[in-house]
């Protein structure tokens, strides 16, 4: 049995194990004295030291006991002249005769389906449909972070039927061109329009030498790849939302200002509507809509009223 212990095949794999953490943590605690760090001690590597150090004291004890346990059956073997028991053969064996099979498969068969129900419920109530932090590639590499982060483009200027319509609409390459006919940064690509520019022009048929529209000329669609998507069992206006809930675009979409590239920031689950309406009050008392609610409330006493107290939360609001 002490041969086991001695096999090449042991000892390579413990030689293979020190020496990937010898010269691991040779290169952690060499980057570690690189650190500007004033504090000798704790440095941003630290963690990484102790967390080998631990690893390696681990095999060690691991191997210690691997030898105690060859040395046991050794003299249990000169002793007794037999091996000594496994502790599945002690123990384990012993308690399994005492089961009943068919009790025992079904057991096993019920906790590995309730594990496998309770698994599917989350992933079809979280992922199916779910399309969070959904960022595809776009034709052409808009920045939000620019538009509307550093030049503060209003949203509404590109968005522009989000104030009186169920879409928010996407901008038309029109709306571009309002401004890339002068902007085409030509300074920063050795006099040559910007690549990303240059496909709005393409598009559309803009001559940027001669700062006019190319004469019978095939306009092309930019084919925007939609990122927020609801199911068409759901029904979602913008116009309610923005002008008379005076919702701000960010509460939906996120930090858009700060998006080189836009991603699905809200889950767009019901559960997540459902409570925004709990917690979202009504301004009852600046808009006109809302007069006699407005009065009604003043004599029940209420200062707030949410959406749900409105109905906000009845099935038939989304879902007709």
């Amino acid at each position: 049995m002490f041969k086991k212990l001695i096999s090449r095949r042991n000892i390579a794999i413990s030689a293979s194990i020190f020496s990937f953490l010898t010269a691991t943590m040779a290169q952690t605690v060499e980057r570690a004295s690189d650190s500007s760090n004033s504090n000798l001690f704790y440095t941003d590597n630290t963690f990484l030291i102790l967390l080998f150090l631990c690893l390696l004291f681990l095999i060690i004890a691991f191997f210690l006991y691997r030898v105690k346990s060859h040395l046991d059956n050794i003299l249990h073997e000169k002793t007794t002249g037999k091996e000594k028991p496994t502790y599945y053969e002690k123990s384990l064996r012993p308690w399994l005769q005492t089961l009943n099979p068919t009790i025992t498969a079904l057991t096993i068969a019920t906790i590995l389906g309730l594990i496998t129900f309770i698994k599917a419920y989350q992933f079809g109530m979280n992922e199916v449909g779910v399309q969070q932090n959904y960022s595809p590639t776009q034709p052409i590499n808009y920045s939000h972070k620019l538009h509307a982060g550093k030049l503060q483009i209003d949203c509404k200027y590109c968005h522009s039927t989000a104030e009186y319509s169920k879409q928010a609409s996407i901008p038309s390459a029109n709306t571009c061109m309002n401004c890339h006919k002068f902007v085409n940064l030509r300074d920063r690509y050795d006099g040559k329009v910007s690549p990303e520019i240059d496909k709005i022009y393409k598009a559309v048929g803009w001559d940027p030498e001669n700062s006019e529209y190319i004469k019978d000329y095939k306009q092309k669609p930019i084919e925007w790849v939609r990122i927020h998507n609801l199911p068409d069992l759901a029904y979602f206006n913008h116009s309610q939302h923005v002008s008379v809930g005076k919702v701000e675009c960010q509460t939906c979409h996120g930090p858009v200002q700060e998006m080189d590239k836009v991603y699905q920031f809200s889950t767009l689950q019901m559960d997540w509507c459902i409570n925004c309406h709990r917690e979202k009050s009504i301004d009852v008392a600046n808009n006109k809509y809302y007069e006699d609610l407005h009065k009604k409330i003043k004599l029940e006493g209420k200062t707030v009223y949410t959406v749900e107290q409105n109905g906000g939360t009845e099935c038939a609001k989304c879902h007709y």
